[in-house]
């Protein structure tokens, strides 16, 4: 508007508009002040009210200086009001109306009466024309007001459930995403291009991969004809062998399903995978159990029906060997006979005691206690070796469930293959403990033996499987038998040319 005046030839410094110019600047310096004050006064709203008063104050000023009446700042109000009712909503917006209409009105009176002079030439106009104006802009003061109030309430009221459910969201989302990272199945999502776009933790350390190699590319680059399986097959659920990166070898069971978004839209799949490797070897133990079991029910009852003659045969050729008059080479011919009817006799023996082990005989036994005792009569035995330590780390009062001569013979077994495995030097070393929580006795026996081959130790629990000649492959069959009838638990761990330990477990007492 001063620049409107200056294109239409009025000088800045004629009349009254001097004032107009300088209640302008007036406006700018308050609201300098106003502005300083803002971040140091506690009581906002005291401060919001004391600017819109002053801020309708200088605009009375300016109206009155350009018109009165007939002035067209008037609607410089409305902008303090707006002011006011944004920063104090509805209860702001009304006082600002009423203080415009309060100074406006009184200035309308005061100029209409010939209280205060005028500073613009004076326009004639009833009181009727009066009213009037003073109705219209009173009126729009308070609708401005109220609605910049109103409106003003509303933004924050929907800022706050704006912000409230980005946080139940954010809340949501979390709990989606921990949920996801959480459970132990594998999962992965693809979208409709057949693209991998997330794997969760649980698939990484299943595949032995990470998201970020496969993100983005095709799911043949992990899974290789999945897709064509599932559609051939006409199915939703199957079973792959799938190749970590670290050479290991897996087997996955997968079910693949849609995904789909918020709106029912198909976006993609989601496939949902684990690792079934323990629970197909554990299967297959299982059957080789069942099979083991059946054959060493029939084995058992043929090797009874061998037993009997083999022991008419061998005290036949016992009273032929006392005889007199034979040759030399038929008391050879007879002691190779008598010979290998004992072998022959024990190896039913111990076929026998893993086929149908003997009752259990179970009472309160100190590990640590028995370990002593058998390795004071081992050290003793023909079986042991001058040119090996032996080294003992057992702790006292460590006590399990168990049959004395049966846990006798699981040590008998383990120290005989320490010995033979170490060939005359080397150390045996034989540790009793228990494990942090004190529910498990630790049995281990180690050597410094020739060690066992990868491929022999998954088959060393194997009956009839030995690397040892003349061994009956029975011994260690036989020890694992024995520990699982005591709700124990055997591995080995061995390096070729390096040594082997049998780690045995069992629940303590």
């Amino acid at each position: 508007m001063g620049l409107f005046f200056q294109l239409k030839g009025v000088s800045t410094f004629w009349g009254p508009y001097v004032f107009f110019y300088i209640l302008i600047i007036l406006i700018y310096a308050t609201t300098i002040v106003f502005a300083l004050f803002i971040r140091k006064v506690k009581n906002f709203p005291f401060l919001i009210y004391a600017q819109t008063t002053t801020d309708a104050v200088i605009i009375t000023g300016i109206i009155y200086i350009t018109g009165g009446a007939m002035s067209v700042f008037t609607p410089l109000y409305i902008l303090a009001i707006l002011e006011a009712g944004v920063m104090l909503e509805r209860q702001g917006g009304l006082m600002a109306a009423s203080v415009c209409s309060i100074a406006y009105g009184l200035l309308l009176n005061l100029e209409y009466h010939w209280v205060i002079p005028s500073l613009a030439p004076r326009f004639p106009y009833h009181n009727v024309v009066l009213l009037y104006t003073l109705f219209v802009y009173i009126l729009a003061f308070f609708l401005s007001g109220y609605l910049t109030g109103y409106l003003a309430e509303e933004v924050k009221k929907r800022g706050k459930e704006l912000s409230k459910s980005r946080e139940d969201f954010s809340r949501l989302e979390a709990f989606n995403r921990d949920v996801i990272q959480s459970i132990q199945s594998g999962l992965l999502t693809i979208n409709l291009k057949e693209r991998i776009t997330f794997l969760n933790k649980a698939g990484e350390e299943i595949l032995g991969i990470k998201i970020s190699q496969f993100k983005n590319r095709p799911l043949d680059d992990l899974f290789r004809d999945l897709y064509k399986d599932f559609h051939e097959e006409l199915r939703s659920r199957m079973e792959m062998a799938f190749g970590r990166p670290d050479g290991e070898e897996i087997r996955l069971g997968l079910s693949i399903s849609s995904l789909k978004d918020h709106r029912g839209n198909k976006v993609g799949q989601i496939i949902i995978f684990q690792d079934l490797t323990h629970i197909k070897e554990m299967e297959e133990t299982m059957q080789r159990s069942e099979k083991l079991a059946t054959i060493g029910q029939l084995a058992a009852g043929i090797a009874h029906e061998i037993r009997n003659p083999l022991a008419s045969i061998s005290g036949a050729i016992q009273l032929l060997n006392d005889e007199q008059g034979k040759g030399e080479s038929t008391q050879r011919l007879m002691e190779i006979i008598l010979a290998e009817s004992g072998r022959l006799n024990r190896l039913i023996t111990d076929f026998l005691l893993y086929a149908q082990p003997p009752k259990l005989n179970k009472k309160k036994v100190d590990i640590g206690a028995l370990v002593e005792s058998t390795l004071d009569v081992f050290s003793r035995s023909p079986q042991w070796t001058k040119g090996i330590k032996l080294a003992k780390i057992i702790e006292p009062d460590i006590t399990i469930a168990g049959d004395v001569q049966q846990l006798e013979q699981i040590l008998w077994n383990l120290f005989i293959n320490a010995v033979d495995a170490m060939e005359g030097t080397g150390m045996l070393e034989v540790k009793v403990h228990k494990d942090g929580r004190g529910q498990t006795a630790i049995l281990t026996v180690s050597d410094t033996g020739k060690g066992i081959s990868p491929k022999d130790t998954k088959r060393i629990f194997d009956p009839f499987f030995t690397t040892k000649a003349g061994g009956s492959g029975l011994g260690l069959s036989i020890v694992h038998k024995i520990v699982e009838t005591h709700g124990g638990d055997i591995s080995v761990e061995s390096q070729p040319e390096q040594g082997t330990i049998f780690s045995l477990t069992f629940p303590a007492s």
